[in-house]
């Protein structure tokens, strides 16, 4: 009988474990729970392609949730389907790796989940605050829509920069943005509430609960801001010594 600790024991190695610690909610409460949730998958056929696809319709439908949410009843719905985009998110990581499959298609959809988060959480906050009569508003609503947009650049484009080198030039210095093991205090910070499948869901919650979407686009707006800032000069020095 397959139980969460065996998968666990076959799915977390050292080296990750020493990265995902990192992240506090993810790792301590989101992956025990999808390790207990990826049991019954194991004795099924299920693919982890097919998983990850359920994932991608949850995080389309809680975008839709957001963007069109009139009360706090379907922005919390909203906030359960990207909740359960996390878990499914995970789930497919668990039966990959415990049975040793892995494919292109399989991290390209994951890549995509992943991304599609994103726009979910700033795009969609920024949607929810709009229409949110209770948000407090210290700018015009249209300008939240704006700045939402922008938050959701900027937390894309250093990403897709990171992927770009790799993938072109092979160049191994990109892996230091990924490497989380060695995080100073800030970064583990930044990481945790930037998380869409750790803490960024607690954080989210109160703005629902308090009508605090808008406070939260701008803040993460300049925080996505001095992240994408950090990230391009780190790529472009670790760029630069390469070619020493």
């Amino acid at each position: 009988m397959i139980t969460p600790k065996d998968i666990e024991k076959k799915t977390m190695t050292e080296a990750k474990r020493a990265e995902a610690k990192n992240s506090f909610v993810a790792f301590y409460l989101g992956r025990p729970l999808t390790y207990i949730l990826t049991v019954p998958f194991l004795y099924t056929s299920i693919t982890p392609n097919t998983v990850t696809i359920v994932s991608i319709i949850f995080v389309i439908a809680s975008f839709v949730c957001f963007t069109v949410a009139t009360t706090s009843s379907m922005r919390l719905l909203g906030l359960f389907l990207l909740f359960l985009w996390a878990v499914f998110d995970g789930i497919d990581g668990n039966i990959a790796r415990y049975k040793n499959l892995k494919s292109t298609s399989g991290d390209l959809l994951d890549t995509l989940g992943g991304y599609l988060a994103i726009v979910v959480v700033f795009l969609g906050m920024g949607n929810m605050a709009y229409h949110d009569s209770l948000s407090s508003v210290y700018i015009s609503k249209e300008f939240i829509i704006e700045i939402a947009g922008l938050s959701t650049a900027l937390s894309l484009i250093p990403r897709l920069l990171m992927h770009r080198q790799i993938a072109l030039h092979n160049n191994s210095n990109a892996d230091i943005l990924k490497d989380k093991s060695n995080y100073s205090i800030a970064k583990i910070i930044a990481l945790n509430i930037c998380d869409p499948a750790g803490a960024q869901v607690i954080i989210i919650l109160l703005a629902i609960l308090f009508h605090l979407e808008s406070e939260f686009t701008i803040g993460y707006f300049g925080l996505n801001l001095a992240i994408m800032v950090y990230s391009l000069q780190t790529m472009i020095k670790n760029s630069g010594n390469s070619k020493l």
